[in-house]
């Protein structure tokens, strides 16, 4: 049995995080100077999965505006998985016809 590493070329399955050395040590709480609460992220399309980052990016103090494509049907954006629950964006957004109009 050889180990191999996903670096060593493409069509290789990542099955665990071995190869990544920068994983194999605990996390590190850092200090930060950024203020989550007056950051904001731009998720675009947040549909079903993004939904779910959108639900930790919240948790984690941030502030979300969800820019919902043009053609995004509104039955689509309300799909929220069961385990997210209930989202609540900063602001929801409507792509228009141009960059100035959204």
């Amino acid at each position: 049995h050889r180990r191999v590493f996903s670096a060593e070329g493409p069509g290789l399955i990542r099955h665990m995080s071995n190869d990544r050395p920068e994983l194999r040590n605990p996390l590190v709480k850092r200090m930060t100077t950024v203020d989550a609460s007056r950051e904001v992220v731009v998720i675009i399309d947040p549909y079903s999965t993004g939904c779910c980052i959108a639900e930790e990016i919240i948790k984690r103090g941030f502030n979300v505006i969800a820019l919902w494509t043009e053609g995004f049907s509104e039955e689509m954006k309300k799909h929220v998985p069961l385990s997210v629950g209930n989202v609540t964006y900063f602001k929801e957004v409507n792509q228009a016809e141009t960059l100035e109009k959204t």
